[in-house]
């Protein structure tokens, strides 16, 4: 189906829905949750998919030299690789922050220990 002369519809709403997602890391730089490193990576992967999606041809340069016929399934391979070291990564941030809590659970419990014997050696010294 082709609106505005002759862009298909998908087209159109994979732009504002990366328009929304740039949006979303540009509000996050200027909040400080983002750095200017991530910003432009956000900002370069954004702006080359409404790129490709007005110029799917481009990718069939990529396709060829991943040995494969067309820039889509080119695109998809990447993307599908590109989420699972994503996903991975992930994973071990998840693993280190779970040892990092462990370990600092585990750091603050001995404290507690330790303070609440000196306060009771102090309460049964006072008693006596």
């Amino acid at each position: 189906m082709s609106i505005f002369g002759g862009v298909a519809l998908i087209k159109i709403l994979f732009t504002l829905f990366a328009l929304f997602a740039w949006s979303r890391a540009i509000l996050r730089f200027y909040r400080k949750d983002l750095s200017w490193k991530e910003l432009l990576f956000w900002s370069l992967v954004w702006l080359a998919m409404i790129v490709l999606v007005f110029i799917p041809g481009k990718t069939n340069f990529l396709a060829k030299a991943l040995g494969m016929e067309r820039g889509n399934d080119a695109m998809f391979f990447l993307a599908i690789v590109g989420l699972l070291y994503a996903s991975y990564r992930l994973y071990v941030k998840s693993n280190e922050m779970e040892k990092e809590i462990t370990r600092l659970v585990r750091a603050l419990a001995l404290k507690n220990i330790k303070q609440s014997k000196s306060l009771s050696r102090r309460k049964s010294k006072r008693t006596k």
